[in-house]
């Protein structure tokens, strides 16, 4: 079933404080092994064995695939209504806990400050917390994202 038409959001609709969550992704161990030939093959996301040898003594998700399957489902929650999720920077990426085969996640977006940018007066920036978490509650992920948006009323 296609989503609803979304109205489109602007700066001035987006309150500090604000959370949006996502749906959920459940990691597979054919998904992680598919993300990690292409993206990041290393031992430990290619195989069991290679997992079992490594530092994490099992076969883990790559920190770039949680990364952004945690966009993937930012983007499906439409934060921003029609508006485009556009990120200008990562400030943070921290990784605190592996993410396993069979591990489903979900995430969360917090507005942590806003502000007009000083060399375009039609372009709000966004500071937004993400927060990636496991099917018990453990975090996965955490960034903070500086996000751009579109004025609705610009000064002049």
């Amino acid at each position: 079933m296609a989503d609803a038409p979304r109205a489109p959001r602007y700066y001035e609709d987006i309150v500090v404080g604000e959370r949006t969550r996502t749906g959920s992704f459940a990691f597979t161990r054919d998904s992680i092994v598919a993300f990690a030939t292409q993206y990041d093959p290393q031992p430990m996301h290619l195989s069991e064995a290679g997992g079992k040898a490594s530092f994490f003594k099992r076969q883990i998700a790559s920190g770039w695939q949680t990364v952004g399957v945690t966009m993937r489902m930012m983007v499906e929650a439409h934060p921003f209504g029609a508006t485009p999720l556009i990120g200008l920077q990562i400030d943070e990426i921290k990784f605190p806990k592996p993410v396993y085969p069979g591990d489903s996640v979900t995430a969360e977006m917090e507005i942590v400050e806003k502000r007009v940018s000083k060399s375009r007066p039609d372009t709000g920036l966004l500071k937004g917390r993400t927060i990636t978490v496991n099917q018990d509650g453990q975090q996965v992920l955490s960034q903070i994202w500086t996000i751009l948006m579109p004025v609705r009323n610009p000064a002049t």
